[in-house]
């Protein structure tokens, strides 16, 4: 079991295989039509030479009848000697009727004249070729020869009865006077038949070879070096080594070599596209991960975060790696807070590094201690007209809430309208920021160069109200049955439902409510909403290194 899997396992190149394949269907082939053919060219020369001895019997028979019925000894020796001119006959013997000798002549004694022969009759018959021989009548035209063979000395024997013939009174009266024995050698048949033997074998060889040479050589061109060639370039290839096999077009028209070359071929090529391809996913997938991380930063991570009078929570949920929403907040003088959320359109690394390049300009806001909202939003859509070009556009929504006041100062460039919630109203009413402004870097035409002024918009905010800002992924998010939006109307339902104060729990609220409304479908937009509600308290804890660096430097 162990040497028949030894052997399962050693490699045999195809070339070796294909010889031997080769060699045993060439041999076969060729020694089976070399046996037909000996076979056939024996049977011939054996046929030939029976005719030959039969014509040479069946002519010498009425001479040799004539001799012996008028006891002419001259002309019957004569006879026998033209008979024995054939070398392959080695005796010719006359039995008289009583199965005596009467004359006979041998291949190596033809001076038999007065000589006892050493023989008799029955030395040459069979008693069952006796009996055949005996039996035979009388036929004028000697179609009753027969012929009996003896393999042990390699020869045949022709026995014909010798017949008298006589007219009496116009009838045929024949009389049996003997019998005529021809004895002829069929060895000179054998080695004949030995030579062609040998030489058809040497023939059969000598072609077989050069068959098997020049169809092992067609076949290692046209098969074995095509496939050794893709078996390098596999190889190669499984090294990481991506190369083509260049292999010369065959003679004689396509093949399946051919076919499976260009196949070949066109699979490294696709290879090589698919990992070029790969490379540049993978590089896009790096950048698109260093945004995401980069972007990650630009969002406050706010969960029940009190800043001063404000508590803040908020969720943001990217629908590619890097998304196009952005909120922040800043804390100002006078225990006031500026609160920011803005969508640019569509979403990804453009997407991500306009909000950067935004975020960047909004803390150099914070800086300058400027808390105007529509002067916010005229210098943002200048900086958006700038980096975004024609390409991109973005809303903003921007607030600053007095708490001492208890009033809210907002502007809005497209944005969706936030939310005021009044939790503890008994009739569960809500104000809805209404405020009109264009999107940030959108030009009306080509030639505008007067840019729209943004308007402020004030109104009150007390204790324990909730502003709710949100972008239009959220409301436009799709259920994945009937692709129903999620809308502005179960929103406020679902806002109006919450009996909380707690920030956070509305946000994980509206996520869960969201989730399941969705039932898993993939969100188109980014989704981005932030709940901030006013404190009756005020809470000092906080410390943002951005807010310590401005302070510092106020002071």
């Amino acid at each position: 079991m162990n040497i028949r899997a030894h052997f399962k396992n050693m490699r045999f190149p195809l070339a070796i295989k294909t010889a031997l394949a080769l060699i045993a269907i060439i041999f076969v082939i060729m020694g089976i039509t070399t046996y037909l053919y000996i076979g056939q060219n024996r049977s011939e020369m054996e046929a030939f030479e029976r005719k030959n001895q039969l014509s040479i019997f069946s002519a010498a028979l009425p001479v040799v009848e004539n001799a012996l019925w008028d006891v002419d000894f001259k002309g019957l020796n004569s006879t026998l000697l033209q008979i024995m001119k054939n070398e392959n006959i080695v005796r010719v013997v006359i039995f008289t009727e009583r199965e005596k000798v009467f004359s006979y002549l041998e291949r190596n004694n033809l001076d038999t004249i007065g000589k006892e022969p050493d023989f008799k009759f029955d030395d040459f018959l069979t008693p069952e070729n006796k009996k055949q021989l005996v039996s035979i009548k009388y036929d004028k035209n000697n179609n009753n020869v027969v012929e009996f063979n003896n393999s042990n000395e390699e020869t045949s024997l022709l026995a014909y009865p010798l017949f008298s013939k006589t007219m009496i009174k116009d009838v045929l009266e024949v009389n049996k006077i003997g019998y005529l024995f021809m004895i002829y050698s069929t060895k000179k048949i054998r080695e004949a038949n030995r030579s062609i033997i040998i030489k058809a074998i040497l023939l059969s060889s000598l072609l077989c070879i050069v068959l098997i040479i020049s169809s092992f050589i067609f076949i290692i061109n046209l098969v074995i070096n095509p496939i050794k060639a893709l078996e390098e370039a596999s190889i190669k290839i499984a090294n990481s080594n991506f190369v083509q096999t260049n292999i010369q077009k065959s003679i004689i028209g396509h093949d399946e070599i051919d076919s499976l070359t260009n196949n070949f071929n066109h699979m490294v090529t696709q290879i090589l596209k698919f990992i070029e391809e790969e490379k540049k996913q993978q590089r896009m997938a790096n950048e698109l991960e260093t945004a995401r991380v980069i972007q990650k930063s630009f969002i406050p991570k706010a969960t029940n975060l009190q800043v001063g009078y404000f508590e803040i929570s908020g969720q943001f949920q990217s629908a590619s790696e890097c998304g196009g929403d952005w909120w922040h907040f800043y804390p100002l003088p006078d225990k006031k807070l500026m609160l920011f959320l803005g969508d640019v359109t569509g979403h990804g690394t453009t997407s991500a590094m306009l909000t950067a390049a935004v975020k960047g300009y909004c803390d150099s806001i914070y800086g300058r201690k400027i808390s105007d909202p529509s002067i916010i939003l005229e210098e943002l859509d200048l900086i958006v007209r700038s980096c975004g070009g024609e390409d991109l556009v973005m809303t903003m929504f921007v607030t600053v809430i007095d708490p001492i006041n208890q009033k809210m100062t907002y502007s809005n460039a497209a944005q969706n309208f936030p939310l005021i919630i009044n939790q503890e109203s008994n009739t569960e009413s809500h104000t809805t920021l209404l405020g009109l402004g264009k999107r940030l870097g959108f030009r009306n035409s080509q030639n505008d160069e007067h840019y729209v002024k943004y308007k402020n918009y004030t109104c009150d905010f007390k204790p324990n109200n909730i502003l709710f800002v949100y972008s239009d992924g959220l409301t436009e998010a799709k259920n994945l049955t009937n692709q129903r939006e999620y809308s502005e109307r179960r929103l406020l339902k679902k806002l109006k439902s919450i009996k909380t104060l707690d920030t956070n729990q509305i946000i994980i609220t509206i996520q869960e409510d969201l989730e399941k409304f969705v039932e898993g479908n993939q969100f188109e937009d980014d989704v981005t909403f932030v709940a901030c509600r006013f404190c009756k308290t005020e809470e000092n804890q906080y410390t943002n290194e951005l807010v310590t660096y401005f302070n510092s430097r106020a002071g």
